[in-house]
């Protein structure tokens, strides 16, 4: 699938000059409050790069004046989305266009779903899961558009499970694993917690309450240059 299993995150060069600075985006609980994984993942990069790792929450209200409010250094943007939505399509060359007005000079990520090293975790994850006997399920919240549509159908095959919107999942069975694809916690989680499944039905916790995804991930972002 064009677009998806390519792009590739740079590995770390010898002799590397140090660091940049990280910003990482993500969605966001509601008035800006950020998941506590995302604070974790912050502080541990910070403790491991020694750069600065600057958190930017798409619902806080003061995320427009982070750029002016520091002293500009090379930034790279790490897009912490797992699906192709509008804030990938439209929030995120926004942000990474006001960064760059503010001087930064700034690379762009490609966002976290679509990075091959995550697809693998994920992929294997999934395979140790049905080599127990277990249907993994792929769950979203609604998507509109035509790259989330490519995505999502690029996904199935690539994970080898099937994905739909969990508003319209209605055939819960034994031996069913639920896998809701969010990053952190967020409504989609919640609201699959909330439901009485049952017995013999396991529902995946968000992906970076997971130890595996979660070394997968910080192991990517210190290869980082």
């Amino acid at each position: 699938m064009h677009g998806f299993a390519e792009l590739i995150v740079p590995a770390k060069m010898a002799n590397p000059a140090p660091p940049s600075d990280l910003l990482l985006v993500v969605h966001g609980r509601s008035g800006g409050e950020v998941p506590s994984e995302f604070e974790l993942l912050a502080a541990e990069l910070r403790r491991q790069r020694g750069c600065r790792v600057i958190l930017q929450c798409l619902t806080a209200s003061t995320g427009a004046y982070q750029a002016q409010n520091l002293e500009t250094a090379p930034l790279t943007l790490v897009p912490l989305f797992q699906l192709p939505g509008h804030h990938v399509r439209v929030d995120l060359p926004a942000i990474a266009k006001h960064w760059r007005s503010s001087g930064w000079p700034l690379r762009r990520l490609p966002f976290l779903g679509a990075w091959p090293q995550w697809q693998g975790a994920l992929a294997q994850a999934l395979s140790e899961a049905k080599g127990q006997g277990l249907q993994p399920q792929l769950l979203h919240h609604p998507l509109s558009g035509a790259l989330a549509m490519r995505y999502t159908q690029y996904l199935q095959q690539r994970l080898g499970a099937p994905c739909s919107p969990w508003t319209a999942y209605t055939q819960p069975s034994q031996n069913l694993l639920l896998v809701p694809l969010a990053v952190a916690a967020n409504r989609l989680s919640e609201a699959l917690n909330a439901i009485d499944w049952p017995p013999g039905l396991q529902l995946w916790p968000p992906l970076l309450q997971q130890s595996r995804f979660r070394l997968v991930l910080m192991e990517q972002l210190l290869s980082l240059p």
